[in-house]
């Protein structure tokens, strides 16, 4: 991360604590309605305009390492086939063959040069060309040209897969704006996916992705005998265009002391006696809670050593699959040092304090079923809760929104660029 933005967010941390109350002309937020977590015709709309038109994590090119690799995604609840193409490009098609709409490819993974569909065998290859076509003198002026496997656009950032169904979405990198300017001493290229752990919540996705906007909850459910990790007082937001945000939370300051720091500002470069390191990691990052949103589902709070991307994916208006997985630095050819004691230990702890945020999801969503919820009333250091619900609308389009479901456009002004 850039020196002079480091200086700058450890400034934003000072006035953090020292402030009485939000700045001097922020906006009041009226309440976020209810309904946009129950409504069912709030859901159809983020169905149609926000989950089709926005940059998915789809995986890792480790996933399809090899030319001919493929591999079948589906979290988008559209299948789509993702393949690593003999010309060394990686795709991503509807796995849909243009016959008769049976799949081309019904293995999660695989390698294969020629993608043969198992109804007909109509063959194409991992351009998505149709090539071959049994009996093609009984089709009447069949153009094989228009009858290739319809493409999504597909791009790789520091080896992550991202897939969109909309052909003209922004690019991913301008999507992705200063977080991945932001991202660059992670080294992305060089790391390996370690773990992966989904579970299903009885909640709706936007309750899941918002647990891990803010820290206002942090010292309620996530302390130790008393003592919080953070201290959320001094938490500093950073809102991006296209909804994605950033929080710095600073140690509390018994965490500080345990780490031999003089105070939470207080920023070196720690180093893991346990872990292998991203060594391009600041020091801001390895003595803070340094987290980042990717709109419209991903969050990750980043570390030296590795870190987990949380995913929030909608099976339905009340149902979350969530995704936790995490990233290690490449241990090449050696064993995977999942196996190993320290990262064991640290998987379980992670697991708690999963749990802890889970833990109230389904509890909330009966709450937002609750007629007796007469809205939800969000604070300052809440905000990127409200920049989420606002890039949403600007994804339906804030026409199509039900006007009692919608939320004012308040916060570019706040924007970071």
């Amino acid at each position: 991360m850039d020196r002079a933005l480091m200086e700058r967010l450890r400034e934003e941390i000072r006035y953090e604590f020292g402030r009485e109350g939000p700045p001097e002309g922020f906006p009041k937020f009226p309440d976020i309605p209810g309904g946009r977590y129950t409504d069912p015709r709030f859901f159809e709309l983020e169905q149609k305009y926000v989950w089709s038109r926005s940059w998915l994590l789809a995986g890792r090119v480790d996933d399809v390492p090899t030319p001919g690799d493929y591999m079948l995604w589906t979290d988008s609840n559209v299948p789509v086939l993702v393949v690593h193409g003999v010309d060394g490009t990686i795709r991503a098609f509807f796995n849909s063959c243009q016959h008769r709409g049976a799949p081309v490819v019904r293995e999660s993974r695989g390698n294969n040069r020629a993608l043969r569909c198992q109804y007909h065998s109509w063959t194409y290859d991992t351009t998505g060309k149709l090539v071959s076509v049994p009996d093609e003198r009984d089709f009447v002026d069949l153009d094989p040209e228009s009858r290739c496997l319809p493409q999504l656009r597909c791009e790789i950032f520091g080896g992550w897969i991202f897939v969109n169904q909309d052909p003209d979405a922004l690019p991913l990198l301008e999507w992705l704006g200063p977080v991945a300017t932001q991202w660059e001493g992670l080294q992305g290229d060089n790391l390996r996916t370690i773990h992966k752990k989904t579970v299903t919540i009885p909640c709706n996705w936007k309750v899941t992705v918002e647990a891990f906007q803010e820290v206002y909850h942090f010292k309620h459910i996530h302390s130790r005998g008393g003592d919080s990790g953070l201290d959320n007082r001094g938490a500093t937001m950073g809102l991006f265009p296209h909804g994605h945000s950033r929080m710095i939370t600073p140690l509390s300051e018994p965490a500080a002391k345990a780490r031999g720091m003089k105070d939470c500002y207080d920023w070196q470069m720690f180093r893991s006696p346990y872990f292998a390191e991203i060594e391009t990691v600041d020091e801001m990052t390895r003595s803070t809670s340094t987290a980042y949103s990717v709109f419209p589902n991903l969050i990750t709070p980043l570390a030296a050593d590795g870190f987990p991307f949380l995913i929030a994916w909608p099976i339905d208006i009340g149902t979350t699959r969530f995704d936790v997985i995490h990233y290690a630095p490449d241990w090449g050819d050696e064993e995977s040092p999942v196996n190993s004691k320290s990262w064991r230990r640290r998987l379980e702890g992670f697991d708690v304090v999963m749990e802890e945020d889970c833990r109230n999801m389904a509890p909330m969503q009966r709450s937002l079923d609750s007629p007796g919820l007469r809205g939800i009333p969000i604070n300052y250091q809440e905000r990127r809760i409200w920049h989420l619900n606002e890039q949403i609308d600007r994804m339906i389009g804030i026409e199509r929104v039900p006007e009692e479901l919608r939320v004012p456009q308040l916060l570019e002004p706040y924007l970071e660029r």
